[in-house]
């Protein structure tokens, strides 16, 4: 099973990782890892406006390497920060016999170009 989430998506499941491995489940989960919920940004920007305050706190997070995380529950975890990588990386967890974790670094500023419907 292929999983793509991004981050604040991975934080809210983040456990089922380790059932994954007391169960012996092969599951590989690539995470966006821009460090916010940047798909909430274009709302919280249309709703705050130009009110005062740090609109950010809102849907940023503090910085996490998920591939320790996923190693510290026995996954295989990749942490990718060069897009050359990839290939690679995704080979090796096809290949492997855990459940693997590939973290993939992105820029915040990678907005999404619909407009969520808020």
């Amino acid at each position: 099973m292929l999983c793509f989430t991004g981050d604040g998506g991975f934080w809210y499941h983040l456990s089922e990782m380790e059932t994954a491995v007391r169960n012996g489940i092969k599951t590989i989960t690539v995470i966006n890892n821009n460090y916010c919920l940047s798909q909430c940004s274009v709302g919280v920007d249309k709703t705050y406006g130009k009110r005062e305050g740090n609109k950010g706190e809102m849907f940023r997070f503090r910085g996490a390497n998920f591939a320790k995380i996923a190693q510290e529950l026995g996954c295989l975890g990749i942490r990718v920060e060069h897009p050359k990588e990839i290939a690679g990386v995704l080979r090796t967890a096809l290949e492997g016999d855990k459940p693997a974790v590939i973290d993939v670094v992105t820029d915040e500023t990678c907005k999404p170009e619909w407009e969520p419907a808020y």
